[in-house]
């Protein structure tokens, strides 16, 4: 006996369609709620289901910063240099603050140095 209710609605999830939420899920390894989160917060199946093996790379947004010769690959790897929380040095930059940054850049350099000399000694 089935449930008298609306026909399921039918969704595409990577090039196949299925007939419900509970297919899709079933399909994608997931539980109905993280389908229907996935359809209210982004509108689509896109990202359903992206784990080890997806397309979705989550460092594409990254920002490299450079000062001079010194090169950092992101702004968290940036602030880890700086001695500094990621939200400090991204207003740092974004303020323009040179002068703030170039001592931390300079006594990140000194306490490596020191550290060197100790270990040398």
């Amino acid at each position: 006996m089935t449930r008298p209710g609306p026909e399921p609605a039918v969704y595409l999830w990577r090039g196949e369609s299925y007939r419900g939420m509970r297919a899709v899920a079933r399909a994608a390894g997931v539980t109905c709620s993280t389908v229907a989160h996935h359809l209210d917060r982004y509108g689509n199946l896109d990202r359903l289901g992206c784990g080890a093996v997806c397309n979705w790379k989550p460092g594409a947004h990254t920002r490299p910063i450079s000062m001079g010769s010194l090169n950092w690959p992101s702004v968290t790897a940036f602030a880890a240099a700086l001695g500094v929380h990621r939200c400090t040095a991204t207003a740092w930059l974004r303020a323009g603050d040179c002068d703030r940054i170039l001592s931390r850049l300079m006594a990140a350099d000194a306490r490596t140095a020191r550290a060197a000399k100790a270990g040398a000694a």
